[in-house]
């Protein structure tokens, strides 16, 4: 008898334990790498575009990014440093080393279309490349691949970026968004978040960078306005260990390019 009943002791046990291993595991957390273009003129930022559509994507879809996001601020016909940010996920680092190790590859006094970007009459293609390493947080490992707003020229995407003084600070703004609460409240109110992430390499750390969208300018007011007045919020923005916590920020208010895939 004892033999016989061993064997389902011992497969309820399995279960258990596959249960809480499976609970314990958390989502893969990915990697973002965000290129900036800064450029000074309309002549460029309309080279840069032309790349990325041409010549780009194209290459990093080979090479397995599929999802890349390709943003231009709103006010970049009048600002002086027009921007073209480029958005690429990443499954690990590895990632990252790989496309690295393909480039170092080519041959740099030959002509390959993926790095040489001089125009025709030797003028500089952009102004400077800004290159942003992030991870995701821990309560969104992987971003946003599907939202219930439809892809249209008046669709908002809005870049955050939360700068601290300190490590410590920094840790407990990534805080407040984990476990105080702040995503569950984006999600609520229907945000739409492509991503959160902390930046791990960048010119300004420690920092915190964010995206979400909204179907046009008026929604995102909207949103916003709702997030302001919530009772979370209040809470949230007035707990003790949450404060002081940045002491830098910055908001982007972009559309997406109608060739990338966002």
């Amino acid at each position: 008898m004892k033999k016989k009943f061993f064997p389902y002791v011992a497969l309820f046990l399995f279960t258990i334990v596959f249960s809480l291993n499976a609970k314990a595991s958390p989502t893969p957390r990915e990697f973002y790498l965000i290129q900036i273009y800064h450029c000074s003129t309309n002549a460029q930022v309309n080279g840069v575009d032309t790349y990325l559509k041409d010549v780009y994507l194209p290459y990093m879809h080979k090479a397995g990014i599929q999802k890349i996001g390709v943003f231009a601020p709103v006010v970049n016909d009048t600002a002086a440093d027009k921007k073209v940010y480029v958005w690429l996920p990443m499954k690990s680092l590895e990632v990252l080393d790989q496309l690295d190790q393909a480039i170092e590859k080519l041959d740099p006094m030959g002509k390959n279309a993926i790095v040489d970007l001089e125009n025709a009459d030797s003028s500089l293609p952009y102004t400077r490349l800004e290159k942003i390493v992030s991870k995701s947080f821990k309560l969104q490992g992987q971003y946003e691949k599907k939202s219930g707003l439809i892809k249209s020229p008046n669709r908002i995407y809005e870049f955050r970026s939360y700068e601290s003084p300190t490590e410590n600070a920094h840790l407990r703004k990534v805080h407040m968004f984990n476990e105080g609460g702040e995503i569950d409240l984006f999600k609520r109110l229907n945000f739409n978040a492509v991503f959160y992430s902390k930046v791990i390499i960048g010119s300004r750390v420690p920092n915190l960078i964010y995206m979400t969208s909204f179907n046009d300018m008026a929604d995102r007011d909207a949103h916003w306005k709702a997030f302001s007045s919530s009772p979370e919020w209040k809470d949230i923005s007035t707990m003790p260990k949450y404060l002081k916590a940045i002491n830098r920020n910055e908001t982007v208010l972009m559309t997406a390019r109608d060739y990338a895939d966002f």
